[in-house]
């Protein structure tokens, strides 16, 4: 089967020229191409190209392919385009007058239609670290809703939903039959993906959603399992994830970020602009530069993650009473509180007007998309964590790989993701739910402790008694966010501090590589001035802002 790794399909109406139409397909007339690296359904077998164009062009079955996901099927005349149920593989639109196009780069349709940065959406970026809803950094273009297809015709671009499939439960279970259903499915998966998929590596952390997927493979599959961590010896995560592969032989590798910090200033350089480029302008730079920096590193075996785990874990549940219905006041504590960022864009760097309208749109946009879930005040932060934030970050995480190695997530499976959206808040609470399905898999390792020194097997307890046995762990949590929300920034670490000293270093040796970002009119040029001189040296997120910046002004093209 044929895979793309870009696409740019124009389509002008009869008699309209339309922009120049710089596409990439390559001719897809009755034929199918993935947008991803072998798809495949939810059992792990492969599609071939003729089911692949069937589900495309008729939209059924669709929700039955695994994420991340995405195809592109062309008749001759009109050209259709589909991704995951999820909306994890990130693609993008734009409409012109009298034409469409279509394309795997936000910033290539950008510049094919000659749109300006959209600065509403910087706005909201800047303090939450991602876009919302289907919004991306250039005025007009937008991503595809996720669960829905694309069809490109006649200088028209129409959107059709398709069916959610398995994603959707018209019955809540109780937390004991959930337990038993997800263990079956979990222990099936890992099987089936082991099978088809034997040289497969697992991305092992200290952390309890790779956890359960370790938990799920049969014990006399584990020894000898290919595993791969990320982080330097003295790191707790590695340490974890280090008791975990002596116990069960599995042959592991260990790659340690901190060989990035020996980089030179242009290398540095080309590595977060080419990350910027080519990954587009969704998450931070220097983040997507680390990535492709792992990638280099490693080789192009299928790998298996834990995504997905973080959607049963009540991502916005500490320091979180339920509420009977969201409130204004609850949005807006929760805004300032977690969801923006808790490293933000620092305010000082940018254009004084731009900062102040950017908050103030920013909580709005936030109290109407709270206010249409019609939940309970935790349901509802459950409900933005799922159709927001692991949307579109996550999803661009996810988007970044595919592409680079199969990418196998077991917990993406449409019973587990239906589930954890419906189980009851109290259900998921302090990771417990999580917990059980890991000790009903594997009760051993549930209790081996975490890279936060907490057993698995202690969340499953009682409330209040969870709360005892692992109350250091939330007190270090809650005294980070504290220091956070005191010094107005995050420890980043040492990996992203040192990436971050020595490109604002290559700035500042070559200070024309801002001047079409101080052109744009979002930042302060006095501090700007700042930077160049010296004066100043930002926080890797505000670096890393710049530097979204520079590759959304850049005229180059993605390598």
């Amino acid at each position: 089967m044929e895979t793309l790794p870009r696409l740019l399909a124009v389509s002008a109406a009869p008699g309209h020229p339309g922009p120049a139409p710089e596409t990439l397909d390559p001719g897809l007339t009755g034929e199918a191409a993935a947008l991803v690296l072998n798809p495949r359904d939810h059992s792990y077998a492969a599609l071939s190209t003729a089911d692949l164009r069937k589900r495309v062009t008729t939209g059924e079955g669709l929700a039955e392919i695994a994420a991340p996901f995405a195809a592109v099927a062309s008749d001759g005349a009109s050209l259709t385009i589909a991704a995951d149920q999820l909306g994890l593989r990130q693609l993008y639109g734009v409409r012109g007058d009298g034409w469409a196009a279509v394309s795997t780069s936000a910033r290539r349709l950008g510049l094919l239609a000659g749109a300006g940065l959209d600065r509403d959406a910087l706005g909201v970026y800047r303090l939450i670290g991602h876009h919302l809803d289907e919004d991306t950094a250039f005025s007009g273009v937008v991503k595809m809703p996720a669960g829905h297809r694309w069809t490109l015709a006649d200088g028209r671009l129409t959107e059709t939903p398709c069916p959610a499939g398995d994603f959707a439960t018209d019955r809540v279970p109780t937390v004991d039959e959930a337990v038993r259903e997800l263990t079956t499915v979990l222990r099936t998966a890992m099987e089936r993906c082991l099978d088809e998929y034997p040289d497969a590596v697992l991305q092992l952390s200290g952390g309890l959603d790779t956890r359960m997927l370790l938990a799920a493979i049969p014990p006399a599959r584990r020894t000898g399992l290919r595993a791969l961590t990320l982080g330097s010896p003295d790191n707790s995560d590695h340490a974890a994830a280090t008791v975990l592969a002596e116990r069960y032989q599995m042959r592991r590798d260990v790659i340690d970020l901190a060989a990035l910090g020996r980089l030179e200033p242009a290398e540095v350089h080309r590595l977060v602009q080419r990350a910027g480029l080519k990954h587009e302008q969704v998450l931070s730079p220097i983040h997507f530069g680390m990535l492709e920096w792992v990638e280099e590193q490693t080789s192009d075996v299928p790998r298996i993650s834990g995504f997905g785990g973080e959607l049963a874990r009540g991502m916005y549940y500490p320091l979180q009473r339920q509420h009977p219905r969201v409130t204004p006041r609850l949005v807006e504590r929760l805004a300032r509180w977690r969801i923006f960022s808790l490293d933000p864009v620092d305010s000082a760097c940018l254009d004084a007007d731009f900062a102040r309208e950017s908050e103030a749109a920013a909580l709005d946009r936030l109290q109407t998309i709270f206010a249409g879930y019609g939940t309970d005040w935790l349901s509802a932060t459950d409900a933005y964590y799922y159709r927001q934030r692991y949307h579109r970050a996550v999803g661009a995480v996810v988007t970044s790989s595919c592409l680079e190695h199969t990418v196998l997530s077991p917990l993406l499976h449409p019973r587990f993701v239906a589930i954890a959206e419906a189980l009851p808040p109290e259900a998921k609470r302090g990771s417990a739910f999580n917990a059980r399905v890991l000790a009903a898999l594997d009760p051993e390792l549930a209790a081996i402790p975490m890279d936060t020194g907490v057993r698995p097997d202690a969340l499953m307890a009682p409330r209040p008694v969870a709360l005892a046995r692992t109350g250091r762990d939330y007190a270090v949590k809650a005294s980070h966010k504290i220091r956070q929300r005191v010094f107005k920034r995050g420890d980043s670490g040492a990996v992203t501090s040192a990436l971050t000293g020595s490109l604002v270093a290559h700035w500042r040796a070559y200070p024309g590589l801002l001047e079409p970002v101080a052109a744009t009119g979002l930042l302060s040029q006095e501090w700007l001035e700042r930077l160049l001189s010296g004066e100043i040296t930002p926080a890797p997120v505000t670096a890393g802002f710049v530097a979204l910046l520079e590759a959304a002004t850049s005229s180059k093209k993605a390598e």
